[in-house]
Order: C-alpha cells, then sequence, then structure tokens
C-alpha cells in the first residue's frame, strides 16, 4: 500500500525533533488496534479474554449494555454474554475508546476540558460513521467485499489521534488554539491545520500518523489519521478509500450536531463540502441526495446523545443515574 510512505508536510525528520511523545497506551489498546484488522480473530472467546484483563474495561462494557441505550428486560453480569450481545468488532471499537478516555487522567484543568471535548467528539463521529457503513442488521448481514467495516468504529474514534498527541504533548498551547482560539481570532484562518503549524510546527493528521506508525497501528486506521481532510487523495486501497471519505463526512456531521471540538459547523456550511455528493455516487447511492443522507443523520440525534452519554459516563461514579429515561429498541445495536 503506498500509504506507508507519508506524503505530509512535515518530514520525519521534522516530526522527529519536535519529540512528540505518546500519552501512556494501555496494552488492552494496542491489542485492540491490531485485531479488529483482523476480523478472522474478532471471535467472542479471544475478545472476552483480552476485556477480561483490564475490570476497567468490564465495568464500562457492563454499564453500556444494561443502560437506557440499549434497553433490555433483563440485566447482564456476564463477561461473555455482553461480548455476544454488542458483538465481538463492537466491543473491540469500545476497548479503542475505553482505553482513549482513560487518558484524562493525566491532564488538569482546561487542558483536561479540552480533552473531554474531544473525546466527545471522536465518540459521536465513531457512531456516525460506522451508522453510515455498517447501517442497520439487514445491510450488515449481507457480503461485505472488504469483510472490514467493523474497522469504522474504531476508525472514528482515532481520526483525531494527531489532536490527542497534540494536547498531551503541549497543553497549554493546544488550549490557547482550540478553546481559547486566540490565534484564530487574531489571524482569521479557516483552516486549524494551518495554526496548528504555526503553534507546533506540524498539524494534528501529521503528528497522528507519526505516532501512529511508531506504534505499528494498521495501515486503515493510519490512513484515515493522515487522509480524514484529504479524502479525494488515494490510498491504493478501495475500502480503505471508502472509510476514509466516511470519516471525513461523519467528521462534519459530528460538529453539525453538538460535539464539534474546536469549531462549530453549521449543516449549511457542512453540506458546502463536496465529500457529500462523493459518498452519495461512489458509497451509497441508495440515499440519492446529500439533503437524504444529512437527513438519515438527523434521525440518529436521540441514539447518539444517548450513546456518548452512556460512553462518557463514569460506573463507579454512579453512572448511568444521569441517562435519558427513554426505553426504546433503537433501530440497531452498536
Amino acid at each position: 500500500m503506498n500509504s506507508k510512505k507519508s506524503s505530509s508536510k512535515a518530514t520525519k525528520a521534522t516530526l522527529g525533533r519536535l519529540e512528540l511523545r505518546c500519552p501512556p497506551l494501555p496494552q488492552t489498546l494496542l491489542e485492540a488496534t491490531k485485531l479488529i484488522d483482523k476480523p478472522e480473530q474478532l471471535e467472542v472467546g479471544p475478545v472476552t479474554e483480552m476485556v477480561q484483563r483490564d475490570p476497567i474495561v468490564v465495568a464500562k462494557l457492563l454499564h453500556i449494555v444494561n443502560s437506557a441505550y440499549y434497553g433490555l428486560r433483563r440485566t447482564i453480569n456476564s463477561v461473555e454474554r455482553t461480548v455476544v450481545m454488542l458483538g465481538p468488532v463492537a466491543v473491540t471499537g469500545i476497548v479503542v475508546g475505553m482505553n482513549i478516555l482513560k487518558l484524562n487522567s493525566i491532564l488538569d484543568g482546561p487542558a483536561g476540558r479540552c480533552f473531554d471535548r474531544l473525546i466527545r467528539h471522536s465518540i459521536s463521529t465513531a457512531f456516525l460513521l460506522r451508522h453510515l457503513l455498517e447501517g442497520l442488521p439487514r445491510q450488515r448481514r449481507s457480503k461485505s467485499p472488504a469483510g472490514r467495516v467493523g474497522v469504522s468504529f474504531t476508525a472514528g474514534l482515532l481520526h483525531d489521534f494527531g489532536k490527542i498527541i497534540l494536547v498531551y504533548n503541549y497543553p497549554e498551547e493546544a488550549v490557547a488554539l482550540y478553546e481559547e482560539r486566540t490565534l484564530a481570532e487574531q489571524l482569521n484562518e479557516p483552516d486549524v491545520r494551518d495554526l496548528e503549524q504555526l503553534v507546533f510546527g506540524c498539524d494534528h493528521t501529521e503528528a497522528g500518523e507519526y505516532v501512529a506508525r511508531k506504534l505499528g497501528f494498521p495501515d486503515s486506521l493510519t490512513d484515515v489519521i493522515r487522509l480524514h481532510h484529504a479524502a479525494d487523495r488515494p490510498t491504493g486501497e478501495a475500502e480503505t478509500d471508502r472509510l476514509v471519505r466516511t470519516t471525513a463526512a461523519a467528521n462534519l456531521a459530528s460538529k453539525a450536531m453538538g460535539y464539534a471540538f474546536d469549531r462549530v459547523v453549521d449543516w449549511e456550511t457542512a453540506l458546502a463540502d463536496p465529500i457529500w455528493q462523493q459518498i452519495i455516487d461512489e458509497d451509497l447511492p441508495h440515499l440519492e441526495t446529500p439533503g437524504a443522507l444529512v437527513e438519515d443523520l438527523l434521525g440518529q440525534q436521540e441514539h447518539l446523545d444517548l450513546y456518548v452519554s452512556a460512553m462518557t459516563t463514569r460506573p463507579d461514579l454512579g453512572g448511568g443515574k444521569n441517562l435519558s429515561p427513554v426505553k426504546k429498541k433503537l433501530p440497531y445495536r452498536l
């Protein structure tokens, strides 16, 4: 795959001089990112074994499966049963999300709040990306030429991995750029990547790709990290190109549906991006128009809000008490 050669503006030598440090990532995160790129290994047994090594993840999974999001009549208290109910692919994605969430414990003050907003944006993007690519159960059961659609949730979680790296390495500068927006107001620069170049010496796609390759992330995930703002650049793999395109759309939709990280985007601005028509033409022709695609996404707003709440509520602090009391089945499970 051509993606192994970075085409970013920052060279490896330049990024190396920046000495970008990776936050402490639990072994289960690295294991999950590798496992999710091997669908033949995503079975109940191996995934349950991985999950059981992390009691905090077990608690979160039990909280999610028993939350208002799923509306189950009976409480589930078995890890294996939880993996069966949610599905091993979904559980692997949640493991990635949980381990990313743990990183907020190393950041205090404004940087911690900045990171929390970034995580909510990432979870929202993952939810919407999964919806775009996997749809209803009857659609998911049909044979996919790629056989790797399940990577979508993890791709959404990690698309802004570079921003996680930048916030971790430069917390004060990140708060000034992303939260206080001091530089953006002074320069009136619409592209945050150009501002990142000025502040950090690289943008978040470059930082994310650099660290992802050092950690041995699968190529499909690394390509999403580096190309979600340049979805028209081919990777040499048709299914990866599809994943990058839909990630770009889910990223925009997340911002328009109340989960922006650095800049709120309204639907009129979001729909001006050519990515919507490209997705209709190449990936989702049954929706016919970008407007129909947006209407489909807006139909997920309530489910999206419930899921983000479930994922970001800590079960050890009375998790679930602040969830919506709505108890209805969703059109599909995660």
